[in-house]
């Protein structure tokens, strides 16, 4: 092994830039392909639409659904693009969508990268070394064609890190117990996320892994590596489900400080779901070995058929092209002539017609649906608006109930601070004031929350005068305090509402 200065190994070196060479098909899809469309390419973040892509199918491979087909792809990419820039008058996401898509897929093809290997001393040559790898490819799946994420791709998902999975998940909850234990809950919950994703990493690599041996057992290393990485992937499920139960007592006691409430909820969510990933990868763990065992039955153990041992182009193709013109003529003539005349249908043998009735039953595992409780679905806290957004409101609403204002005039101040759907709160704010002012009993108002409170304590009153705004039609209500609704003064419409 050769020192480069002294201290850095050559394979330190190699092994950082294979890692650096998986994002280089995210710079050709910058550089290259995006200029080339016919579309305004620099509107749209790319490289962000590339992750996204892999993320969506490394978390579709790692789940129970298993794969994800094309289509759906280009779907999800189509609505992000959307997303993205919705006020492109050419509307062209679904061209992005496909161009994002075919780059990641390169045709089917591998990427090529070449590793120079630098000249000894002395040496006038340098070696230099393919290196190819795939991000996401096209297998076969029940229901047709799948798009399938390889290793490299589980890479990018994990930040494009090279580590042993198995390890860094249980490395990274060890430091979101420490991180909680020291009150750090903010960057509990982040790393509660990374150890997660590090899970779901580990259940589409073994996938993949077990996908690539029922279609050619060889291309795994059975024989050497992956049978050590099942036995120690496998022995550590036990610490890894026992470490997510002293993470959830752990959130479980964090939890009643009402400061840190509600980062240990997101870090219970995010730690059940990693359990289930887990109790499905032991299921895969345990099927393991008997896909390997069948696999190699049908691949290796039965008799190869005369067909595998021809070379099509050596043995047929450039014989006959390099073969005198009647010589082919007369050849394509006895050959058409076979494939287009009577044939029978082949016969079973009594090997394969025995396998085929004692083949093992397949059965298929059917959970039962899930059904959305229409309770979980309502949420009237104002916890579930930012900070910036609620504080305007409970303004705005204040000043309201102190002097009666009409909708146009609130609508007008909403417009000054520039905060994001300000104007579309206050507009939803006044209506359903005047609508359970009037048709909604008591026990229907919302929970005694700070803004909901406020919002119950107003009136609106409709007297005639239409609403003239750019964005909204309707009733220009007078709002402001219940308890003095009947003795407001007719307050002046604005000339510019309704000019």
């Amino acid at each position: 092994m050769r020192r480069e200065g002294g201290s850095v190994s050559r394979d330190d070196v190699e092994r950082r830039w294979r890692t650096l060479q998986l994002v280089a098909p995210v710079f050709h899809l910058l550089e290259r392909a995006a200029p080339r469309a016919e579309l305004d390419h620099e509107s749209y973040d790319l490289g962000q639409l590339a992750l996204r892509a892999i993320d969506f199918v490394v978390a579709h491979q790692a789940s129970i659904e298993g794969s994800v087909s094309p289509g759906r792809v280009v779907d999800h990419l189509t609505e992000l693009a959307r997303r993205m820039c919705p006020d492109d008058p050419t509307r062209p996401w679904t061209k992005v969508a496909r161009l994002t898509f075919a780059s990641l897929l390169n045709d089917g093809r591998p990427h090529q990268a070449h590793w120079v290997e630098l000249a000894a001393d002395g040496e006038a040559w340098a070696e230099r070394r393919p290196f190819s790898f795939r991000l996401l490819r096209l297998t076969d799946a029940e229901d047709g064609t799948a798009v399938s994420a390889t290793d490299e791709a589980v890479l990018l998902y994990l930040q494009a890190l090279d580590t042993n999975l198995a390890d860094r998940a249980m490395a990274l909850k060890l430091i979101v117990a420490r991180q909680m234990t020291a009150g750090e809950f903010d960057r509990a919950r982040a790393t509660a996320i990374d150890a997660r994703r590090t899970a779901e990493g580990l259940a589409a690599s073994l996938r993949d892994k077990l996908d690539d041996t029922r279609r050619d057992v060889r291309s795994v290393d059975w024989g050497g590596e992956m049978p050590g990485w099942l036995s120690g992937t496998l022995g550590q499920l036990a610490d890894q489900l026992d470490m997510d139960r002293q993470l959830l007592s752990l959130a479980g006691t964090a939890g009643e400080d009402p400061a840190a409430a509600e980062d240990c909820r997101a870090i219970v969510g995010e730690v059940r779901r990693a359990q289930d990933v887990w109790l499905l990868l032991e299921r895969r763990l345990q099927a393991a070995i008997p896909t390997f065992l069948a696999a190699q039955q049908a691949q290796r153990f039965s008799p190869r058929s005369r067909v595998t041992v021809v070379d099509l182009v050596q043995q047929i193709l450039e014989p006959a092209l390099i073969a005198p013109s009647d010589v082919l003529e007369n050849s394509a003539d006895a050959l058409f002539g076979l494939t287009g005349g009577a044939s029978r249908p082949g016969l079973w043998s009594v090997d394969a017609l025995a396998a085929q009735l004692l083949r093992a039953p397949v059965t298929w595992e059917r959970p039962p649906p899930a059904f959305d409780d229409v309770g979980e679905l309502i949420d009237v806290d104002d916890a579930n608006l930012p900070d910036e957004l609620l504080s305007a409101l409970i303004t705005l609403f204040c000043a309201a109930a102190e002097t009666p204002a009409r909708l146009s005039a609130l609508l007008e101040a909403a417009r000054g601070p520039g905060i994001p759907r300000l104007g579309e709160a206050v507009w939803a704010a006044c209506l359903w004031v005047w609508v359970a002012d009037d048709e909604v009993e008591d026990e229907a108002q919302p929970a005694d929350a700070g803004l909901a409170k406020l919002l119950a304590s107003l009136s609106a009153v409709d007297d005639g005068n239409l609403l003239a705004d750019l964005d909204y039609i309707g009733p220009d209500l007078l709002i402001g305090s219940a308890a003095h609704a009947l003795t407001w003064a007719a307050i002046p419409v604005r000339e510019e509402a309704n000019g």
